[in-house]
């Protein structure tokens, strides 16, 4: 958010001097901006003011009128929507089961589309904000996400209260303005070998309220949650927030980067307060026990994660580094953590870079990772390393093409590991993902 003056003053300039686009999803909408003006290099990563208006509710208003009442009545004149459309091919090259076809046969899976979703969000009211995901997938549409942001100015900070439900994004979908995996959606690159959060499978299903300090220097957020979707309405009955995630974030501006540097904390048990009859419709751990309820009973949410990013210009090209590092408590006889079925400590440390060559149009990136699975193999602890490669070209600015490479490595893909590259439908050694997207 780095010295961006939340004012109106600051925001009609903005508009007044933002580049057209030719074509703009929600907010872009609602602020009459570019989409460029809220994100870095391309999206979904956040640049200062993209992470100013999220920290202010969504609520920050452009040229577009309002109808305002008493009693705080104060929304758009327009219901502000956007459509976010994705193919992808992904090919693997893993061993199908005979007579099977997955990723690994052919060209690999053609996912036309991958994603489609529609978009409802902005201003509900002076400092209070919503944003709603409607996704269709199996041939038919259901809720994928939904929040709803108060936010109080408190000098140069902003207080927030975020209740949501999320499907698969986990807690930290209640607030998060990091790019370095620690939402899944927030990444700067489809495939996510260099993403701690995603290693370990944190972006889990989620309902909970997130409660968080925000300035331009750091933000802290407590989020008591459940890991369940949709609560009641999806037949999942929650009686308790069982697991609390706590987010740190130091983000100082160091010669010319917008930098920060967080930690993020699960503990807890995100199923505690499930009722044992719909636990099936939650993304449960592995079953270590007899019954549904001794399962519930032995869940643990556990993990840390340190991570850091910069964002900048080298030589007039906007590059942007994101990383992370995390471990993950192994489970026990009596225990089962969501984040590690096995019985040694998983850890994972990734980097990934990300440098505009053509400023807002052509990026490369490149990465690595090195992890443990926490599953032992003849006497030790498996390793899993990923190189990354890849490539994102902007045909519009709200158009996109891109491509990435995965090649893993490591003891966990020799003969008996737990991605044992001889055994069929297991995923391979390498990953491709081809990707072509446009928001409006």
């Amino acid at each position: 958010m780095k010295k961006v003056a939340l004012t109106l003053a600051s925001v009609l300039a903005a508009v007044a001097f933002a580049p057209e686009a030719s074509a703009v999803p929600a907010f872009a909408r609602q602020t009459g901006m570019a989409c460029d003006a809220c994100h870095f290099n391309s999206y979904p990563i956040l640049s200062a003011f993209g992470k100013s208006f999220k920290a202010a509710g969504y609520t920050m208003m452009g040229s577009q009128g309002k109808i305002e009442g008493e009693h705080g009545l104060s929304i758009p004149a327009e219901l502000n929507m956007a459509v976010y459309l994705q193919h992808r091919i992904q090919k693997r090259s893993g061993t199908d089961v005979a007579g099977t076809k997955t990723q690994n046969s052919g060209f690999g899976r053609i996912d036309f589309p991958d994603e489609f979703s529609l978009f409802a969000g902005g201003r509900v009211s002076e400092g209070i904000g919503s944003l709603t995901e409607i996704a269709i997938g199996s041939g038919a549409a259901g809720l994928a996400g939904t929040k709803l942001v108060f936010s109080t100015e408190v000098g140069a900070m902003h207080t927030l209260v975020v209740p949501f439900t999320v499907n698969g994004l986990g807690p930290q979908y209640g607030f998060d303005l990091f790019a370095t995996g620690s939402t899944a959606n927030g990444r700067p690159i489809e495939n996510q070998q260099t993403f701690t959060g995603s290693y370990f499978g944190t972006n889990t299903t989620a309902s909970g309220v997130t409660l968080g300090v925000v300035s331009e220097d750091f933000h802290v957020t407590l989020t008591p949650w459940a890991q369940g979707f949709a609560t009641t309405n999806s037949k999942v009955t929650a009686t308790e927030l069982g697991a609390t995630y706590v987010r740190a974030a130091y983000t100082p501006t160091i010669a010319g980067f917008e930098t920060g540097f967080g930690v993020q904390y699960y503990t807890g048990n995100g199923l505690k307060g499930i009722d044992a009859a719909s636990l099936g419709k939650v993304q449960a751990p592995v079953v270590i026990a007899t019954t549904q309820q001794a399962t519930i009973d032995a869940n643990v949410n556990e993990a840390t994660i340190i991570d850091a990013q910069a964002q900048g210009e080298v030589a007039g090209m906007p590059l942007g580094i994101y990383a992370s590092y995390g471990t993950a408590p192994a489970s026990t006889a009596s225990k089962t953590n969501a984040y590690n079925g096995g019985t040694e400590t998983k850890s994972h440390m990734g980097i990934l870079a990300d440098v505009g060559v053509i400023p807002h149009v052509l990026n490369l990136q490149a990465g690595m990772s090195f992890a443990k699975t926490g599953v032992k193999l003849a006497g030790s602890n498996e390793t899993d390393n990923a190189i990354v490669i890849g490539a994102r070209y902007k045909l519009r600015q709200n158009v996109k093409v891109a491509i990435a490479y995965s090649m893993m490595s490591g003891t966990s893909y020799d003969a008996g590991g737990s991605n044992d590259a001889t055994t069929a439908q297991n995923a391979g050694k390498t990953l491709m993902n081809l990707i072509l997207s446009t928001a409006f």
